[in-house]
């Protein structure tokens, strides 16, 4: 095979059918050429080293290419070897859903400007996207952009003059003492009530419990080593219909605080005894399609739950005991905030909860611990 010379570039077929090259001039500055066909590609880099071709090409920093294209390019050869595939998965819906095919997506990269990006912003809080929403799309963006600049496809990126949404506090719902007491005494032989009050008295997240394993768990010391998580992973191919399918995968928790233990109460306890010996029934009456993968909250051919059928079942399963609806995410706020109010210190519950930071945990129970400041003040003015 031919070795390539220093500058000649690679080529290769893009997602819309076009062909590319990508190559760097003597001041390293990067630049692209675009064919429709590979050998009309091959004969523009030829010619490239002419000063009239060079001219041509020189005409606008972006080279012709487009917001969406740059970004695409970006997610796919800058981003995707740096980031867990969940987080990949994330960033590619929001991409497909908010920059592809949009009309700042279809702007050449060197005619985005500040007033094109902001009023792009602007329009998706109109059109009622949360703040968390804008926020990743800017930084998308913003990220590609800053890449733009770094490999002197631009000067300058525009993206750093936008100002957008504020991020929201978001305020969770929780189980009252007394819902999580009724749960105790009146739903102990539901299905789900192993599940569902391990969550509420361990805090881990949804994904944690889902791929939770037996060797995890250690009955004779009481606790509980959280060293996974069951992840949704949307594909970035479409069929032949125009749909991304998704599928699930067991990965490593979300940081490497997430890889930690909780210590199990005896609620705790007692509802994976009952867990398990409802596993070892289905193990025996489903013996010719159980294949056992050691997980604790299993189907019944010993698989990780299907996620939709079991919300509906969880969704239910309140309503039966007439508890409050809440998201299953919220019982780990349950935990958190009986936590909190019990006077638990911050950097116990980022432990428990697996928060990178303890700035983390702050933020999102500020709410919490504002309580427990009036409290505090009451207690003080009853000592005068």
């Amino acid at each position: 095979m031919r070795k390539r010379k220093n500058g000649e570039g690679s080529i290769y077929k893009r997602k819309d059918g076009r062909w590319c090259a990508a190559y760097y001039d003597e001041g390293y500055n990067r630049h692209y050429i675009y064919g429709r066909t590979k050998a009309e590609v091959q004969k523009k880099l030829k010619r490239k080293d002419d000063d009239s071709a060079l001219k041509e090409k020189d005409e606008g920093n972006g080279n012709d290419v487009k917001l969406e294209e740059w970004v695409l390019d970006y997610l796919e050869n800058y981003k995707k070897n740096e980031i867990k595939a969940t987080t990949y998965s994330s960033y590619m819906i929001i991409f497909h859903k908010h920059i592809e095919n949009s009309k700042i997506g279809k702007m050449e990269l060197d005619k985005v400007t500040v007033e094109n990006l902001q009023k792009f912003y602007s329009n998706k809080i109109s059109e009622g996207y949360s703040s968390k929403t804008v926020r990743s799309i800017e930084t998308i963006i913003n990220s590609a952009l800053e890449m733009a600049v770094k490999t002197r496809v631009l000067k300058e990126n525009p993206n750093r003059y936008t100002t957008i949404p504020k991020k929201v506090r978001y305020e969770a719902s929780v189980l009252t003492k007394d819902e999580v007491e009724r749960l105790q005494k009146e739903a102990k032989d539901d299905e789900l009530y192993p599940i569902v009050i391990t969550t509420v008295y361990s805090g881990m997240r949804k994904g944690e419990v889902m791929a939770l394993k037996w060797e995890n768990v250690d009955m004779n010391e009481k606790r509980i080593f959280v060293k996974n998580s069951l992840c949704r992973i949307v594909d970035d191919k479409v069929d032949e219909q125009g749909h991304r399918h998704a599928r699930y995968a067991i990965m490593e928790p979300k940081t490497k605080k997430s890889v930690r233990m909780i210590p199990m109460l005896d609620e705790v306890y007692e509802a994976l005894l009952e867990q398990k010996r409802r596993q070892d029934l289905d193990k025996e009456k489903y013996k010719d399609i159980y294949q056992d993968q050691g997980f604790v909250f299993a189907d019944c051919t010993g698989s990780f739950l299907a996620q939709r059928p079991f919300m509906n079942k969880y969704h239910k399963f309140l309503k039966k005991y007439n508890i409050q609806d809440i998201r299953f995410h919220d019982l780990r706020h349950t935990f958190a905030s009986l936590l909190i109010e019990q006077d638990v210190s911050m950097k116990v519950v980022q432990e428990l909860l697996g928060h990178s930071t303890i700035t983390t945990s702050m933020d999102i129970y500020t709410h919490i611990s504002d309580k427990k400041k009036e409290e505090a003040m009451q207690l003080i003015r009853r000592k005068k």
